[in-house]
């Protein structure tokens, strides 16, 4: 760091930007588990029980951290800010100056960080006094309606002094910090000269049309970052190497894919006053060209006091938001007791989508197959169906389909019911039982919206699981087509990492 000295004035402007306002608890609850409960394409995951139980023996793998003063060097300019995450000072950074907050009809627009880099910005905005009006439906803002190029009426534009529009990057680098429409990631290059910016909105996200103000405009200051400063608590960056397992995970003799061998990188540590921050790595020795994401199951740490604490991850489960070799954020549940301490993983999900991969493994008629439903198909109808298609070595054998209904599927989970995909196919697939696996489909019908599924499934303890994919309008009928858009993969291992402060 450089022996910049912070003016008292330079020093209130960080003060005041960190200490913001928090949103109503009812509407950040309710905006979150609804943008995680609405039906997602390409987004499957395991719902991991403690009611599971494997044959195969707990592989450790144990990494050391490299001595104590490579270990707490601090490479980068990197700070952690409460609610927004890691923060790097490239030299050129600004940052916002003060909150800023609009009050309309007693709802109020607060926006309560941005952050302008070389090549994009970050801005994190809240809002209180909306309340119970939190709806969902297609009068609703920020109802995805088709052909609308992703965005909506509830994602926040910036605009420049020039008047240049930029709207929220959906698909680019940045799309793993933009998880929630109030966190929007710009992707621009903004000039340097220029310190204030306005968002504009056309209405509050998940708010009934006409219930809460709408056409927002909030214009927020900038100020320059110094270079040479880290903004919030200092981070700790690790330099360690994941090394081979201790004994090579093997899979049993009647698997038809060698188990894959996967590493864990411990990669930064933040002290806070109340608890720790650890970041780590998950990687694979050898990967088929389409595995996307490897995601750790369950994760805590064992403070010098011999202490279980449970790591909290502060992601959403959304594999292609983490692709191999991301980092993932953990928060341990209280503060560990002084001394190194050890971070445990046990089990991680590997998801592998051909057709999603860069490049494509496989073209859709491969990953596809068709059955025809009729022009009638009714409830409790099963077609067979006997196609085999394979994936990063693993055989997926399709068995049937079965006209099915949300009843089939209803769970707990399901808190605001069907949402009108009352129709859809229930498939019976047989797979390699020692393999843990699971797949995701996707009906391509042009007579029906088809979306919800019973993603939140257990890892079967037979050859046989099943997918339901459910649709609006009715049962596609005809020759109905079925893509595999992903297969996960349970690897059932235990990963460790010792860290001396």
């Amino acid at each position: 760091m450089s022996d910049f000295n912070p003016s008292p004035e330079f020093e209130e402007k960080v003060r005041r930007a960190m200490e913001v306002p928090d949103a109503a608890p009812e509407f950040v609850n309710r905006l979150q588990n609804e943008l995680a409960r609405r039906p997602v394409k390409m987004t499957s995951r395991f719902t991991l029980k403690p009611a599971w139980t494997f044959a195969l023996a707990l592989v450790a793998l144990t990494m050391i951290a490299s001595a104590p003063a490579a270990v707490n060097a601090l490479k980068r300019l990197l700070g952690y800010v409460p609610d927004v995450g890691l923060v790097e000072n490239t030299g050129s950074l600004r940052m916002l100056a003060e909150p800023v907050t609009v009050t309309r009809d007693g709802v109020m627009l607060t926006i309560t960080h941005a952050w302008v880099y070389q090549d994009h910005v970050e801005l994190t905005y809240t809002v209180q006094g909306v309340g119970e009006s939190l709806e969902t439906g297609s009068d609703t803002c920020g109802y995805i309606h088709p052909n609308n190029d992703f965005w909506s009426d509830a994602d926040a534009d910036l605009r420049l002094p020039d008047g240049t529009i930029v709207r929220r990057d959906y698909a680019g680098a940045y799309q793993s910090a933009n998880s929630f429409a109030m966190k929007p990631v710009y992707a621009v290059e903004i000039p340097s000269d220029v310190m204030e910016l306005t968002m504009v909105l056309k209405c509050i996200p998940f708010t009934r049309i006409g219930e809460a103000p709408e056409n927002w405009e909030v214009p927020f200051k900038l100020v320059a970052i110094p270079e040479g400063t880290v903004i919030g608590e200092p981070v700790i960056e690790v330099e360690a190497t994941a090394v081979q397992p201790a004994v090579e995970p093997t899979a049993e003799a009647t698997s038809s894919v060698p188990a894959p061998v996967v590493t864990m990188s411990l990669t930064k540590i933040v002290p806070l006053e109340s608890a720790t921050l650890v970041y780590f790595r998950m990687d694979m020795e050898n990967p088929d060209p389409s595995l996307i994401s490897i995601m750790p199951a369950d994760a805590y740490l064992i403070n010098s006091q011999g202490q279980k604490i449970d790591l909290i991850g502060g992601y959403t489960w959304q594999p292609f938001e983490h692709r191999v070799g991301s980092e993932f954020e953990f928060r341990s549940q209280t503060k560990p007791a002084d001394g190194p301490f050890t971070v445990v993983v046990e089990d991680a999900v590997a998801y592998y989508a051909p057709l999603y991969s860069e490049p494509q493994q496989a073209t859709p008629d491969e990953m596809s197959f068709t059955f025809d439903a009729g022009e009638k198909p009714q409830y409790g109808e099963t077609w067979q169906i006997g196609r085999t298609i394979e994936i990063a070595g693993y055989p997926v054998h399709i068995v049937s389909a079965r006209a099915a209904s949300f009843a089939d599927i209803q769970t707990p989970d399901f808190v605001n019911g069907s949402q009108g995909y009352d129709y859809g196919y229930e498939f019976l697939v047989e797979t390699d039982p020692s393999a843990k696996l699971l797949v995701w489909m996707d009906i391509m019908s042009e007579t029906a919206n088809c979306w919800l599924s019973n993603q939140n499934i257990n890892i079967p303890e037979s050859s046989s699981i099943d997918f339901t994919m459910l649709c609006k309008d009715g049962y596609p009928k005809g020759n109905v087509r079925v893509t595999i858009g992903e297969l996960s993969i349970l690897v059932d291992n235990t990963w460790q990492t010792i860290w001396t402060p």
